[in-house]
């Protein structure tokens, strides 16, 4: 699983939290953010929360420093990642 960066809007409890950087994979073809990893020794991280994108708003950024940052989604995300 390849995995690179986008830049998106995030917000968490209907509160903008401003511009974040995520992790950005492609499951089966859909792009999804990628908020928080499960990573257990000795198998692959699995994406444990994420929110799927819709690929019209991924948005190709000039290469940069951060070779990683790819993408800006222009449309705003909701953090999925509980309150505990």
């Amino acid at each position: 699983m390849e995995i690179s960066k986008i830049r998106t809007l995030v917000s968490r409890a209907g509160e903008m939290q401003g511009l974040v950087i995520v992790d950005l994979v492609y499951l089966d073809g859909i792009p999804y953010a990628v908020f928080e990893w499960d990573k257990r020794e000795g198998a692959d991280p699995i994406p444990l929360y994420k929110v799927r994108l819709d690929p019209r708003g991924l948005m190709p950024l000039p290469p940069g420093a951060n070779s990683d940052l790819k993408y800006q989604y222009r449309i705003s995300v909701e953090d999925p990642r509980p309150f505990f």
